[in-house]
């Protein structure tokens, strides 16, 4: 059997060299060429554990003795760093890939990798068989994992750079910690269409996509999660319907209303299963659906809205100046439409199609009042969103004073703020994150939130017993070329598991009690 030539092995360092360099980039926050102490407590700060401990410790004792770092210094160090180099990141994927902690890969197992590391598409990728064969230096039908290493230091085959590395690994991380908690749903919403730029979507594929068709991922602990078939799964991508719309006032909308109408049945009924769902969104457009689909499972119940973002999203066809739909989801859930700030005049399709998305939730009023809505890290806001906030009150708690009084603080004037709502549902959009941080999403806007401060505000939300749903939307690995954003919302992610889980616990305990 003949075995594809593998190119040699200067593609993988010239690769991790140029995303080093951008690495450099990051800390050189003046953009003057050299980096500091205070650029690097500034860097390290926002992105709340980006560089390993080991690695920040090591920059700060290089930069101690330097003063300032040039971008060859920068890149003389970091190549000397384990944690920073591809061979590590490759471990701790060889570690999760290795389900049956043996420290040997099998033949299976090694497809899985193969899977993860190769399109599916590519007609150069190679098979697990063919790896093997490679690989297997010593003949025993298993691969370690220095026998894996010893390729990727000489030739790789496997055309990927370290942050896509760094994607996989968080893609494993993020699922098999979901997977350990029984009273979980994960419900995918693969949806971009309602942003300005393509590609949200595609995060989920990092998180999801790749994993679906492996039994063997699946086998990593007891769990429950809301599996989406393909033919099932609501999904619509911009780059696969083109930049044009025929309704310019609700771009791409009745795509989106098919997409939302799925989305909403799922929600609703992971709630009727006794799950909480955590929703995985590729823009926040569709976060109207997850709105609707709770009202639909608790009809009678007052719902509450925390929005965490750097946007009001609460345009309507009439108002909004761009005509995207991530723009809209709450004026969808709250039927309002602004009419008074009108600005422009939608076609008759449009406006069908968006009362049909107002009634999304089944019930004769809307899913949302906004008297029980509240806003975080809004910043960026334009004239007809200013008049709605004005006009129905509805509370900003800015970044800068979850900064003054603290962002556990933040999180209790938001649940006190809700105190007579029955059921909460909490939406995170990354853009409420900083733009130094939130690299990956396609509307990044100063002044916005730390990484730490979103998962304290998260955890002193997650852990109230009224909060029946959270969202997570907007990761474009495509605008994320150092993949930090990746990085960071895992740890957003796993933080906030981490305090489902006490939840849980503390509520089993008791009803055991």
């Amino acid at each position: 059997m003949s075995l594809p030539t593998l190119p040699s092995t200067g593609s993988m360092a010239a690769v991790a060299l140029q995303e080093l360099s951008a690495l450099f980039d990051l800390f050189d926050v003046n953009g003057d060429g050299t980096i500091t102490a205070l650029e690097v407590e500034q860097v390290l700060s926002a992105f709340g554990g980006i560089v390993a401990a080991e690695e920040a410790a090591a920059l700060r004792a290089l930069i101690a003795a330097e003063g300032a770092v040039s971008r060859a210094a920068f890149l003389d160090w970091a190549q000397l760093q384990p944690g920073l180099e591809v061979h590590q990141i490759l471990r701790d994927l060889f570690q999760l890939i290795d389900t049956d902690a043996s420290g040997w890969l099998s033949r299976d197992e090694l497809a899985v990798m193969l899977s993860l590391l190769q399109s599916p598409d590519d007609g150069a990728a190679l098979s697990a068989e063919a790896l093997l064969q490679r690989l297997d230096v010593d003949g025993n039908g298993q691969i370690s994992v220095e026998e894996f290493l010893s390729l990727i230091g000489r030739q790789s085959g496997l055309t990927v750079s370290l942050a896509d590395l760094k994607r996989l690994k968080k893609t494993l991380v993020q699922l098999t910690s979901t997977a350990r908690l029984a009273a979980v749903g994960l419900v995918e919403v693969d949806c971009d269409l309602g942003a300005g730029k393509a590609g949200a979507g595609s995060g989920i594929e990092l998180l999801k996509g790749a994993v679906q068709r492996q039994q063997e991922l699946r086998r990593l602990s007891e769990r429950l999660i809301q599996e989406i078939e393909a033919q099932l799964r609501p999904t619509a991508r911009a780059a696969e319907l083109g930049d044009g719309s025929a309704t310019p006032h609700a771009r791409h909308i009745e795509t989106i209303a098919r997409v939302m109408a799925d989305a909403a049945e799922l929600v609703a009924g992971t709630l009727s299963q006794g799950l909480f769902p955590i929703v995985l969104a590729g823009d926040h457009s569709t976060a109207a659906a997850t709105i609707a689909g709770i009202r639909r499972a608790y009809p009678e119940e007052r719902l509450g809205v925390i929005w965490i973002d750097a946007h009001a999203d609460i345009h309507s066809p009439f108002t909004t100046p761009s005509g995207n739909m991530h723009g809209m989801p709450l004026a969808i859930a709250a039927a309002h439409d602004n009419l008074p700030e009108a600005i422009n005049d939608p076609d008759g399709r449009t406006l069908d199609l968006w009362r049909q998305l107002q009634g999304l939730s089944g019930s004769e009023r809307p899913a949302l009042d906004l008297r029980d809505l509240i806003y975080i890290a809004v910043r960026d806001t334009e004239p007809a969103e200013q008049v709605t906030l004005a006009r129905h009150s509805i509370p900003v708690i800015s970044t800068d004073e979850v900064r003054l009084a603290g962002a556990a603080a933040a999180a209790r004037r938001c649940l006190a703020h809700l105190a007579e709502a029955d059921r909460i549902y909490v939406s995170f959009d990354v853009d409420a994150l900083d733009s130094t941080v939130c690299k990956g999403t396609g509307t990044p806007v100063p002044g916005g939130l730390w990484a730490e401060e979103a998962q304290v505000i998260l955890r002193g939300l997650l852990a109230d017993p009224r909060v029946c749903c959270w969202e997570i939307c907007e990761i474009n690995p495509h605008l994320d070329d150092l993949n930090t954003l990746a990085e960071v919302s895992l740890g957003i992610f796993q933080g906030g598991l981490e305090q489902l889980a006490e939840r849980f616990a503390a509520a089993g305990a008791s009803h055991a009690g």
